[in-house]
């Protein structure tokens, strides 16, 4: 029980130095198709700023390209400090298409994370996530903090982060595919369900047996129990997500409080389990001793010193290791049988945070046991302390054997219940999971369906439509000028052009027409079952609609698109990659001719691209 609270208070807000070695050339991550996940604090170099006041500007000028330093723990701790933390990395393209990566810091206290990436001016554009912002504005509603990344096929692009935090700086960085990341966030949660389902199922059996048997060592556990509990919510960001995700103040203060809590309420269960009064008066007063520091860690941080609220609380978790393990002893050569499962339960979870403490520090690979070794091992702390507390409760209430009988029915109807929790659990992590996914296959800014996923719906379409021998539409539109609106409105409102003609967009396609972001301001519409004639009105209106939007920001300029169109007609069977590149060459042609426009493409016999044509059709009601 003190472990490990301590070895979490460790995590948190002990100095330790991490091993860092200068490196002055930035390790190249390579991103090909053979990794979903890589893990970037191998390659990362760190700066610390002690006076935090480099800008981007100057932290990636040729002036502190030098300074930088590589972390050679692997897993990027350098401990608690008040300097802001630079992190560097580069990425290298290896792939064939554009693609969306995410980045995830996999440690959720850090109050502040700011990304610089090339914006391809030369400049740098800045995002921000951490616990200073309220929950809603993470761009992935995760509890880590999640950044899409956009990599285009062959570059090689270096970015940037500043860490800032009251606690320690753990900066473990991994890059995952979309996909790979909603799985392994289903799996997370699935995981934390579970080891939270026991700790509530063993909060409740606490309090069934203070109900039953009226001891107060069910409520001094139930209380460690939901303090510990708590203090693992917030460690590993599902407090903050689903508890306070409006109090950035709180999710801050809650760490010290919570360690402080934990403390004091693992001094009083042990030493009322062990009663160490009867056997050692000294060593109970270096329980108040520490009950007190923890007092103070907890006010200290409720006053706004939260940094050095962590390094009280972690102090009271040090003095509580020794004091209790001494105390265990004292009372088992007493004669107090409940202390030998205290030191088996130290021991169980004292071997967990060994296989844990190899992980952090890269000697262990990672896995399901190294990642979640503490919550295994507190599961099987908690539940062998459950069986101390049993065997002490019995041995003090021996002829009360009618309330033993009450006691384990009583555990009896909470394991069913257990069932039935756990599947609500369950089906709450797979309502998570589709959202996951769903954010997988939309662009993020736009809310349309990202490159691969108009990609893949195209390729369907198109083989239905070989299939059945139906017509296929399909059109590729981009925003004329584009980077000019950029560069004289900024980006900001750039974004804003992209929302509305995507929202106009949505509200002129029919229900079975599908809309994607093909990539920066290009858009792929797929329009199944529409003819020539149809598919003429359709993205005429289209290109209406969008030349009358209305952009304050904009001064009354017009914004305008220009269309490439090609049109199956279900006759011979058609390949998805010569569709989609005839309808890219009459963009262009619609580009070349002008903009504002829309162009057909046609396709030869062979399903190559032969040079684009009006049909006459298509030219009297385009032009009328």
């Amino acid at each position: 029980m003190p472990f490990q609270v301590l070895f979490r208070v460790i995590l948190l807000g002990l100095i330790f130095t991490a091993d860092i070695h200068a490196d002055v050339v930035s390790s190249v991550t390579l991103i090909d198709n053979k990794k979903t996940s890589i893990n970037l604090s191998d390659s990362m170099q760190v700066l610390l700023d002690h006076d935090k006041k480099l800008s981007i500007e100057s932290i990636s000028s040729a002036q502190y390209q030098h300074d930088f330093l590589s972390v050679a723990t692997g897993n990027g701790k350098i401990g608690f400090t008040q300097a802001a933390a630079w992190v560097r990395f580069s990425l290298a393209s290896r792939l064939q298409a554009r693609q969306l990566l995410l980045l995830e810091l996999d440690y959720p206290l850090m109050d502040r994370v700011v990304l610089y990436q090339p914006d391809g001016s030369g400049g740098y554009s800045q995002r921000i996530g951490g616990d200073e912002l309220i929950f809603q504005a993470r761009e992935v509603t995760y509890r880590n903090v999640v950044f899409p990344i956009l990599l285009e096929p062959g570059e090689t692009q270096t970015y940037y982060l500043r860490f800032t935090s009251k606690g320690a700086l753990h900066l473990p960085l991994k890059l995952w595919d979309p996909l790979s990341f909603a799985e392994h966030a289903s799996l997370s949660q699935i995981s934390l369900g579970l080891y939270f389902g026991a700790f509530l199922l063993l909060i409740v059996t606490a309090i069934g047996g203070l109900y039953l048997l009226k001891a107060n060592l069910f409520f001094w556990y139930a209380l460690y129990l939901a303090f510990y509990g708590l203090l693992n919510l917030t460690l590993t960001g599902l407090g903050y997500q689903v508890l306070w995700p409006e109090s950035p103040v709180w999710q801050s203060r809650a760490p010290s409080i919570l360690v402080s809590c934990a403390v004091i309420s693992a001094l009083i269960f042990s030493s009322k389990l062990l009663d160490i009064e009867k056997y050692s008066h000294p060593f109970f007063n270096l329980f108040r001793f520490t009950i007190v520091l923890a007092i103070v860690g907890a006010l200290l941080s409720l006053l706004g010193f939260v940094g050095f609220a962590n390094q009280v609380s972690s102090l009271s978790g040090m003095v509580l290791v020794p004091v209790v393990m001494v105390a265990a002893v004292l009372a088992y050569q007493g004669g107090n049988s409940a202390a030998r499962y205290f030191l088996v339960a130290w021991g169980v979870f004292l071997v967990f945070v060994f296989i844990a403490g190899l992980y952090y520090w890269g000697v262990l690979p990672h896995g399901l046991v190294t990642t979640y070794a503490l919550q295994i091992g507190s599961v099987f702390e908690v539940t062998i302390l459950a069986v101390a507390l049993a065997d002490r409760v019995l041995t003090l209430n021996k002829e009360k054997e009618h309330a033993d009988r009450q006691a384990q029915h009583y555990l009896t109807m909470l394991n069913e219940k257990l069932g039935k929790m756990v599947e609500e659990r369950t089906a709450e992590l797979e309502r998570s999971n589709r959202q996951l996914q769903a954010l997988a296959i939309h662009d993020s800014l736009t809310m349309l369906l990202n490159h691969n996923a108009i990609l893949d719906l195209m390729g369907v379409a198109v083989r239905t439509a070989n299939r059945y021998r139906q017509p296929l539409c399909i059109a590729m539109m981009d925003i004329d000028h584009f980077k000019q609106i950029n560069d004289e409105y900024g980006h900001q409102i750039g974004d804003e052009v992209l929302v509305k003609i995507s929202e106009t967009l949505n509200s002129s396609l029919r229900a079975s027409d599908s809309a994607g972001r093909y990539g920066g301001e290009e858009f792929l519409l797929v329009l199944p079952h529409t003819s020539v004639e149809s598919s003429v009105e359709l993205v005429e209106r289209m290109r209406k609609n969008i030349r009358e939007i209305e952009f304050e920001a904009l001064s009354g300029r017009e914004i305008t698109v220009s269309m490439g169109l090609m049109v199956y007609d279900g006759i011979r069977p058609i390949a998805p990659d010569s569709l989609l590149k005839s309808a890219d060459f009459a963009l262009y042609q619609a580009k070349q001719k002008g903009r504002d426009r829309v162009e057909w493409g046609k396709l030869q016999e062979n399903n190559h691209l032969a040079p684009v044509s009006f049909q006459k059709i298509a030219h009297s009601k385009l032009h009328s």
